[in-house]
C-alpha cells in the first residue's frame, strides 16, 4: 500500500513539474525579429562574420520586420612608448553605429557600440600584424554580442 502511494506520488509530482512553464532563454528570444536586409559599411574583412551573428537572432515567422544598418569605424593608437619613444603596445578601438529601420512603421532605433582592447608590439612586424588581427576579432565578436543583447532587449520591450 505504502510504495503505491509513493508511486503515485512521484508520478503526480512529476507532471507537476515538467508543465511549470519553464523555458530556456535561448527559446524566449526565436521569434522576436526578422532582419530583412544588413548593410555593413567599414571594416570589410570582419563584417560578414558580424553580419551573420547578428543573423542568427532573425526569424523570418516574426511581425517585427526591420532593416538595419551597421557603420563600423576602427581607431588604433599609441598607448604605450617605451625610453627609446618607440611604440611597444597599441589600443585598437572599434566603434559601430547600429541604425534599426521598421519596415513598417519607419521607426528607427540607434545606438552606437563601443569596444576597445590593447595588443603588443611584437618582436617582427608579422606577429604584430597577427596580434592586430586576432584582437579585432574578439572586438568584433564582442560588438556582435552587445548587438544582439541590445536587439533582444530593445525588441522585448517593444
Amino acid at each position: 500500500m505504502n510504495n503505491n502511494i509513493q508511486i503515485i506520488s512521484i508520478v503526480a509530482l512529476s507532471f507537476l513539474l515538467t508543465s511549470c512553464g519553464f523555458k530556456k532563454i535561448s527559446q524566449i528570444n526565436t521569434n522576436i525579429i526578422y532582419i530583412q536586409n544588413i548593410k555593413i559599411s567599414g571594416e570589410e574583412r570582419f563584417s560578414s562574420t558580424m553580419k551573420n551573428n547578428i543573423l542568427l537572432i532573425s526569424n523570418i515567422a516574426s511581425e517585427n520586420k526591420y532593416h538595419a544598418e551597421i557603420k563600423i569605424k576602427k581607431h588604433n593608437t599609441n598607448k604605450i612608448k617605451d625610453k627609446a619613444g618607440t611604440t611597444t603596445r597599441y589600443n585598437l578601438s572599434i566603434s559601430a553605429k547600429l541604425k534599426l529601420i521598421n519596415i513598417d512603421s519607419k521607426e528607427i532605433i540607434q545606438k552606437t557600440f563601443v569596444r576597445n582592447n590593447d595588443y603588443m608590439v611584437g618582436t617582427t612586424h608579422s606577429i604584430t600584424i597577427s596580434n592586430e588581427i586576432n584582437t579585432t576579432k574578439i572586438i568584433m565578436q564582442q560588438l556582435s554580442d552587445s548587438i544582439n543583447q541590445f536587439i533582444t532587449l530593445s525588441m522585448r520591450n517593444t
